[in-house]
């Protein structure tokens, strides 16, 4: 079958908006130059007026639980199930491209990419800033404080960090970011492969409400806000929280601070030996697993039209890399908490499991109970399960 020309798929693309092809599948609030809301691809409730995984443009879309991302013609691809002609027909079909409109395209594409750069290296510098002025211990802190009302030990590590003052800012209805609240907040460091810095994991702490975290509020929409905030680059990168040593043999990987704590609380309070093992976060489910190679039926969940929703599937594309897992490593423990979709989360550890397998290492899986997380489970009866 003949290629379709670069200059047709760009028209095609310049015909259906990304955001505008995401709405007839999900509900999206507009934030400014993006849209925000719940995934087409992997969220439950396509409704919901506080989801914000996933995030389009005009040009393109990217969701933080799939750690998937592309252009509209993808988006179809992975809502849809459908191969790339496939999708192409979806969207209208090829035709032959005005080249003005092309021309316009193209000017968009050059005048976006300066701007994203120029704001990469504009977060990166924020992100740094906010790193460098926090505590740089945690001992006698809030954040010491928030870890122990959640039922955890308190780690000496260096990639925690208490803020006495961080700034939450909030797009309002202009798109325009406005301070909304400020206060306490554990600041965690995102590093690559080589333990460069990269970016910022973010929790803002209350210790009056009953799990710690801030009650934070849009004062325009009275809407009850995420107390979590991811900053910088997080794809492939993780948050190291506790390691014995530099080449640890064992590696205990999980989604959250909050869960992978509570399975280092438990060995740490058993008195387990530690010394070589390493307890990650990856920050969210998605760059747990990475990229999907392709989507899979949820065998429940159906979209608005009454079809079975795609959700990311086991198989890893590795094309895209996630994250890297150093070579010292021969045994993976992947936690999978209970209180998120059984299935995502299922194909997400599968997908993780895959991705890391190498000669002589050995990836296990562990499940919290139904309904709960792992910290859930330390708080209510020690870990013991």
């Amino acid at each position: 079958m003949a290629r379709i020309p670069d200059a047709v798929l760009d028209d095609l693309r310049a015909r259906n908006p990304v955001h505008e092809v995401s709405g007839r599948y999900v509900a999206l609030r507009n934030k400014g130059n993006r849209w925000v809301g719940p995934c087409p691809i992997c969220s439950g409730n396509t409704a919901s007026r506080t989801a914000g995984r996933f995030e389009a443009a005009a040009d393109k879309w990217v969701c933080a639980v799939c750690c998937d991302g592309g252009d509209v013609i993808r988006l179809i691809e992975r809502v849809e199930g459908k191969s790339f002609r496939e999708a192409v027909d979806t969207l209208g079909g090829a035709s032959e491209p005005d080249p003005e409109v092309i021309s316009r395209a193209v000017q968009r594409a050059e005048q976006e990419e300066r701007k994203n750069l120029e704001r990469r290296n504009h977060e990166r510098a924020r992100c740094w800033d906010i790193w460098s002025k926090a505590l740089p211990h945690i001992s006698g802190s809030v954040v010491a404080d928030y870890l122990q009302l959640r039922g955890l030990d308190v780690p000496d590590t260096r990639v925690l960090r208490s803020s006495l003052e961080a700034q939450y800012f909030h797009p309002g209805a202009d798109g325009r970011a406005r301070l909304i609240y400020q206060g306490h907040a554990m600041i965690a460091a995102i590093q690559d492969a080589a333990g460069a810095f990269r970016g910022l994991h973010i929790t803002w702490i209350d210790l009056n409400q009953i799990n710690g975290k801030a009650l934070i509020v849009d004062p325009e929409t009275g809407e009850q806000l995420p107390a979590k905030k991811v900053r910088g680059v997080k794809q492939g990168n993780a948050i190291r929280l506790v390691s014995g040593c530099e080449n640890p043999s064992r590696l205990v990987l999980g989604e959250g601070i909050e869960t992978v704590l509570s399975a280092w609380t438990v060995m740490h309070r058993a008195g387990c030996d530690l010394s070589r093992t390493a307890f990650w976060s990856s920050v969210d489910l998605g760059n747990l697993g990475g990229r999907a190679l392709e989507t899979v039926p949820h065998p429940v969940e159906t979209s608005r039209n009454g079809v079975s929703r795609r959700m990311p599937g086991p198989v890893p594309d590795m094309s895209v890399a996630g994250i890297a897992i150093p070579d010292s490593v021969t045994d993976i423990v992947l936690l999978g908490d209970g209180d998120s979709d059984r299935f995502l989360t299922g194909t997400t550890l599968r997908r993780a499991a895959q991705r890391f397998a190498a000669p002589g290492r050995t990836i296990r899986l562990a499940w919290a109970r139904d309904g709960y997380d792992f910290n859930d489970m330390l708080r209510r009866d020690g870990g013991r399960e």
